[in-house]
């Protein structure tokens, strides 16, 4: 094969980086292409996993955190939507102060789903560079059924295993993203739709997406059975989950039922009390 960059490939972009390391796996291991993708996506992967550890820990500690957190949003809420003013700024200071006591802090969750875009678009550029040129060696680089990593999976195996490996990572939440601790019955839905959905854009990426895509996969869904075991766990400093159900009555918590909606408005209107608390606070110790 003749150098990726006499090809016009490569060079420092984010794309360029994931098209020189795939070169480099396949030529200095000396290893089909197929596997350099595998050992590639492996090796991304692997370089995330301190976030996913942050996250899972953050994960848990907003879970055993819930009922006072909630506890304190419908406060702050019910104040705002009564007119008490000074209620609710109580009521936003105690959260921000228990919050921060606790360490805890919703936007962490996201750290995973955050660097896994940029990761997955470059990756997806760099193949689909690749496939489109194409590198003459990738059309012998597969293996099994799919020989030929240029063109789609002529038997629908791939689309098929890749959308079942996204479908059970969104029902486990391996990646910070779990239907069933969605409130919202349309963002269940459409979470549980996104493989039905993609299905059809699936079949007609090349093999060697396809390949990328079920190895990361895989990766999330090994890596959520791993996280699971007691020893693992413990060596990863994740605190075991607490089962409200049955620590705390829902009742206790008082929460009503929301529409998705209403939710994310009053959350908006908390965000916002919240937001003017910190900036007073701000100027206060400026003054001081």
């Amino acid at each position: 094969d003749p150098n990726i960059t006499s090809l016009g490939l490569g060079g420092w972009s984010p794309k360029g980086l994931v098209e020189n390391g795939l070169e480099f796996l396949h030529c200095t291991l000396d290893i089909p292409w197929w596997s350099a993708i595998v050992i590639g996506t492996v090796c991304l992967r692997l370089a995330i996993f301190p976030l996913v550890i942050l996250a899972q820990r953050n994960a848990a500690n907003l879970n055993n955190n819930m009922p006072t957190v909630q506890r304190l949003q419908q406060r702050m809420t019910q104040a705002r939507m009564s007119g008490n003013v000074q209620q609710a700024m109580e009521s936003s200071k105690q959260l921000m102060e228990f919050m921060k006591v606790n360490n805890v802090n919703p936007l962490k969750n996201l750290l995973v789903p955050l660097a896994q875009i940029p990761i997955f678009l470059s990756v997806f550029t760099a193949i689909r560079e690749m496939t489109n040129l194409p590198v003459a060696s990738w059309k012998s680089g597969g293996i099994l059924w799919f020989t030929d990593l240029t063109v789609p999976d002529p038997f629908y195996i791939l689309p098929v295993v890749t959308a079942a490996t996204l479908f059970a990572t969104i029902e486990l939440g391996v990646d910070g993203i779990k239907a069933d601790q969605v409130g919202s019955s349309t963002i269940k839905f459409v979470l549980r739709s996104m493989p039905f959905i993609t299905f059809p854009i699936m079949i007609q990426f090349p093999s060697a997406m396809l390949c990328y895509w079920f190895t990361s996969n895989t990766f999330s869904l090994l890596q959520v059975l791993i996280l699971k075991i007691p020893k693992v766990k413990s060596l990863c400093k994740i605190p075991p989950l607490i089962d409200h159900t049955t620590a705390y009555p829902l009742k206790e918590i008082n929460v009503p039922k929301q529409t998705f909606a209403e939710g994310f408005k009053q959350s908006m209107k908390n965000m916002e009390i919240t937001y003017k608390l910190a900036e007073q606070q701000k100027l206060n110790e400026i003054k001081m």
